[in-house]
């Protein structure tokens, strides 16, 4: 028996395939992210993993995440403008691991966060969140922060087939006196492992305000490499009070890379926007943002 023969070389790893993934680790809650990303629309682990969107593998994984990122944009019609923002997501040492500290200065867990731009105010939400079952298909868990607020969350995710995938997010949350829930839809398809479409719906209500939001949004990812990828998207949100009206509009596609280290990426947005508040005319303009970002990660 030859060298080669009795020293099999192990598989190398698929560099060019966006679906490449592997847990070092047996928990339950690494498991039921192999099992996602082996039979849940493989190519958009890769995507929301790339883009740091959470929705297909924050119930999956445990561990800590730090975003720090800058904005950079300047505005047709209104000039330049500059936004730094954090992202937390911690294990707390010597506790279950299920349960987290959360900083999101971003509205991030907004259900309408795709359409927040780089100079939209958001509050900082800072708090516990405690995943109290992530299994398979089903997942909920429990949030309270400083506002305070005591929020609960039920996502479950259906395969409709090996390339399309659902998802129903439904949360019900009370902030001091505020009563509040919002349901969103996502519905996925993976044409191949370099393009993925999906739709989102989402609807939010609050009993102090009784006015329900709506929107939705269409996304198009293209997998370039390993370290270069594209979003192509397009949203619209409204509301149904003082009148049914459309109060912003968007396209745009945002490019995204990772350079010269592995925890490094810039990203750069243009986009052309159409907004209108209640009391103002609609302001249309052109947009372009140039982001810096560091990913701190301990998954």
């Amino acid at each position: 028996m030859s060298a080669e023969e009795a020293e099999p070389t192990p598989p190398a790893e698929p560099t060019d395939d966006p679906c490449f993934t592997e847990s070092s680790e047996d928990a339950a809650l690494d498991q039921a992210f192999d099992y996602l990303n082996t039979k849940f629309c493989q190519p958009a682990i890769w995507f929301d993993s790339f883009f740091k969107d959470d929705r297909t593998e924050d119930d999956a994984r445990a561990g800590t995440i730090i975003r720090w990122y800058n904005d950079f944009s300047y505005y047709e019609k209104e000039g330049f403008k500059y936004r730094a923002n954090l992202n937390a997501r911690l294990n707390l040492p010597g506790v279950n691991e299920r349960l987290k500290f959360i900083f999101d200065s971003t509205g991030e867990d907004d259900p309408f966060s795709f359409l927040k731009g780089p100079d939209d105010k958001s509050e900082r939400d800072i708090g516990l969140r405690y995943d109290w079952y992530a299994k398979g298909r089903v997942s909920f868990n429990i949030k309270a922060n400083l506002k305070p607020k005591l929020e609960a969350r039920w996502r479950y995710t259906y395969p409709i087939s090996e390339s399309t995938t659902t998802r129903l997010t439904q949360k019900i949350y009370q902030e001091k006196r505020v009563t509040g829930e919002s349901t969103e839809f996502d519905i996925e398809h993976a044409f191949n492992q370099e393009y993925l479409l999906r739709w989102t719906a989402a609807a939010s209500f609050e009993n102090d305000l009784d006015i329900w939001e709506l929107g939705t949004s269409l996304n198009l990812y293209q997998y370039i490499s390993n370290t270069q990828a594209i979003n192509y998207r397009a949203s619209i949100y409204g509301v149904d009070e003082p009148y049914h009206y459309i109060s912003n509009a968007n396209i745009g596609l945002t490019y995204r890379q990772n350079f010269a280290r592995e925890w490094l990426f810039f990203q750069i947005t243009p986009e052309y926007n159409w907004s209108k508040e209640v009391d103002s005319e609609r302001l249309n303009q052109a947009i372009i943002t140039f982001t810096i970002e560091i990913l701190f990660q301990n998954i």
